[in-house]
């Protein structure tokens, strides 16, 4: 496990290295210089079969999951880093009196790290997931406006959202968030964050900008600095001495059977955790799922089989779609009662400060003689 962590973290570096070099174009020399110091990989990570020193694997592991929150820099007056949005390093004043968020997932994180927002989405997906991450439906805050029911942003009406006056906007880059807000927002000189969250680093990368814009940053120690060692120390204590268990991830989209690739939130952990997702050793293309057949499970042949669960999708639900499916039941994890179900808040769902539980359950069905 820890030489492909250390694999990871070459690729990880190799990526922030690109980044450095566009963002030094563009004048970002100093903050440049500091992350490539940050990231910079010790003789083992390029050779992990050289050193035999526990701590200094483990030094590798913890580089690889703050390697997106190193680059992050705290001033007194601002917060500086790069978005997802390709423009390059941004830099937002802290404590914004009025925040717009417009993206469910980014609203429970925003909360998480220790923030309130003004103007928010609705609708029943969004209000779901602010009740399960938050605690309660945000949306019936006094002061908060739903500007849109909906994540999409082709459905917004953006005078209704700048009619709002925020101090800062932050939205998804995918569903053209960032396309429909960011021209508008610019206009009005309102900056906008556009994110695309996905795992454990980014997770840490953006609580980080989050807490410190927030005016909270010692809820870093407090919760994702916590996060974060519970998950390095899962992934410090996985055993090299076993075969990777192979395996493949499940999820029923509109009754379609698909497979989560390791471009999928379960699929990294999976990956992470030294598993091997079948899926991609037969197929290259670069989505987080793509569709199955049985005939194609049975050529795979895993030796566990995991279903992402959401909406009312649960293992029973594939009991009743396939319990009579002859080439179903002659799977060997079939079989061997090599079934298991994963949570939609740790799996499909950002999960947050929750990812260690995600990482601890998935590592106890990985390797069930091991204790995590």
């Amino acid at each position: 496990m820890k030489k492909l962590i250390a694999s990871l973290l070459t690729l990880s570096v190799l990526a922030s290295l690109g980044a450095c070099a566009n963002q030094s174009s563009s004048g970002s020399t100093e903050s440049s210089s500091q992350s490539q110091e940050s990231s910079q990989p010790t003789s083992s990570t390029e050779n992990p079969e050289s050193s035999s020193d526990p701590q200094q694997a483990d030094d590798e592991i913890v580089n690889y999951y703050l390697s997106k929150a190193d680059e992050v820099t705290v001033t007194d007056t601002h917060v500086t880093f790069t978005d997802d949005t390709g423009r390059g390093e941004i830099s937002v004043p802290k404590n914004p009196k009025k925040v717009a968020v417009l993206y469910g997932s980014l609203s429970c994180l925003w909360y998480e790290a220790g923030g309130t927002v003004q103007a928010t989405i609705g609708g029943k997906s969004a209000v779901t997931l602010y009740q399960e991450q938050i605690g309660r439906d945000i949306t019936q805050d006094e002061g908060v406006v739903i500007v849109s029911e909906s994540s999409s942003g082709t459905s917004w009406d953006v005078e209704t959202i700048l009619a709002e006056e925020p101090d800062l906007i932050i939205c998804s880059i995918g569903m053209k968030g960032y396309e429909t807000i960011s021209g508008p927002a610019e206009s009005a000189n309102i900056p906008v964050i556009g994110i695309d969250y996905d795992g454990v680093q980014d997770y840490l990368k953006w609580f980080k900008v989050f807490c410190n814009l927030s005016g909270n940053p010692e809820l870093w120690n407090s919760i994702a600095d916590q996060t974060a060692q519970g998950i390095i120390d899962i992934v410090s204590q996985v055993p090299e001495d076993v075969e990777a268990p192979r395996a493949v991830i499940l999820v029923l989209s509109s009754d379609v059977l698909k497979a989560y690739t390791g471009a999928s939130q379960p699929g990294v952990i999976l990956k992470e955790l030294g598993g091997v997702n079948l899926v991609d050793e037969e197929h290259s293309q670069k989505g987080s799922s793509i569709e199955i057949s049985m005939e194609d499970l049975y050529a795979l042949a895993p030796d566990m089989i995991f279903l992402s669960e959401f909406g009312e999708t649960t293992l029973e639900t594939l009991g009743e779609l396939y319990g009579d499916d002859p080439v179903w039941n002659s799977l060997d994890a079939v079989k061997e009662g090599k079934l298991y179900g994963l949570e939609k808040a740790l799996f499909h769902n950002k999960a947050n400060s929750n990812y260690d539980k995600a990482y601890r359950f998935m590592a106890k069905l990985l390797y069930p003689n091991s204790k995590f």
